[in-house]
């Protein structure tokens, strides 16, 4: 297989371009080998889970341990435990070897399966909280963590429906299974994809492409204003949206509080038709090619993983919760990852930047207006 990826990149196209991107086969080979041998090691797969289970502060039988010291937000302060919306198999690692994985026995009702958390008692309410529960998860491991499992799909995640001593239900829980795949990142990995997600929120066109050349995923000779033009259009015309959730208390943990304290607007962001009209840098109705854009990109192997756990991941929260999309389910989280102090200098800091861009904006406007270009 290594050599039929080296005759590809060889002889089928140009070398170190795939689908308009700039990598090679081999390498994506190279990086799958990796990941496959390290899956057939049950020695990668427990320390895998352990440290999963350190980072979310998950302990033997759901209890909460203190997170590992690695998990902290960006003020430097260690994330609370995770055991009351999380739940993972413990691993006894003296017991496993390479061929023997040894772990706690955990129950939970299949997340796809619709009929089994029905008859279990988990709500419309509930379903939606976990939905929101797997994004907050994700965002945590992405951003914080920097470690992250790869294959969020139903086989591997679960629901335990907690009781009380009378046997009511208490609270639910989602369960992570398998962590045969897993993958790390870099801290300007990690520290991009928090900058794209608020960038999507705040509909930042300059803030995403900064975010995008942070992450390492734009080539030395890409042309940024071509690049900023392609993220505009997805803006403009809806390619790219968000539904507008604001919530008061955020990184909630109860589904019921979730549900009293968040203000949801049914509207998803709009395409930016008046701010189109009123701007004349407007690309919505400019013809962009997309494969020159994608040339001027390379993607690491890393976020190959991260986009395939955000695919995966898509696809479940869809089948707890038809509205689900992740930055909108994340978006209330990212207080609980930068910290309050830190998430609030943040937001003081863009509310001044909107202030000045705006005033900058209307000075173009005017100049224009008066036949004058802005730029001269």
């Amino acid at each position: 297989m290594q050599k039929l990826a080296k005759m590809v990149d060889k002889f089928a196209g140009s070398k170190g371009n795939v689908g308009g991107v700039q990598q090679s086969w081999e390498e994506i080979f190279t990086d799958a080998e990796t990941i496959l041998y390290r899956e057939i090691d049950y020695r990668d797969e427990a320390s895998n889970a352990i440290q999963f289970a350190q980072d979310f502060g998950v302990g033997p039988n759901g209890t909460e341990i203190s997170s590992s010291t690695s998990s902290s937000s960006l003020d430097g302060k260690v994330l609370p435990s995770a055991a009351s919306w999380i739940r993972t198999p413990h691993v006894y690692q003296d017991l496993s070897t390479e061929q023997v994985l040894v772990m706690e026995y955990v129950p939970s009702i299949k997340i796809s399966n619709d009929d089994e958390l029905e008859q279990a008692g988990v709500t419309v309410e509930d379903r939606e909280f976990l939905a929101e529960m797997l994004a907050r998860a994700y965002l945590r491991q992405f951003c914080v963590n920097k470690f992250f499992s790869t294959d969020p799909h139903p086989g591997n995640l679960g629901v335990e429906v907690v009781r009380d001593e009378e046997g009511n239900k208490s609270s639910v829980r989602l369960v992570f299974y398998d962590f045969g795949q897993a993958c790390a990142l870099k801290d300007d990995q990690a520290g991009g994809i928090l900058d794209v997600i608020e960038a999507i929120m705040d509909m930042d066109v300059d803030n995403c492409v900064n975010a995008f050349d942070r992450m390492g995923v734009l080539v030395d000779t890409a042309d940024i204003d071509k690049v900023k033009k392609k993220v505009r259009n997805n803006f403009e015309t809806g390619k790219v949206k968000i539904k507008k959730r604001k919530m008061k208390n955020r990184g909630s943990t109860k589904p019921e509080q979730i549900k009293e304290d968040a203000v949801t607007s049914e509207k998803e962001s709009e395409p930016s038709s008046e701010l189109s009209k009123l701007d004349p840098t407007s690309t919505s109705n400019e013809t962009i090619n997309d494969m020159e854009i994608m040339s001027y990109f390379t993607l690491p192997a890393e976020y190959a993983f991260v986009a395939r756990a955000i695919s995966q991941m898509d696809g479940v929260g869809k089948g707890l919760d038809s509205e689900f999309d992740f930055i909108s389910a994340a978006a209330p989280y990212i207080v609980e990852i930068k910290g309050t102090e830190k998430y609030l200098e943040d937001a003081a800091a863009k509310f001044v930047s909107n202030l000045v861009k705006k005033s900058l904006d209307w000075q173009k406007n005017l100049i224009r207006k008066a036949g004058f270009q802005p730029s001269k």
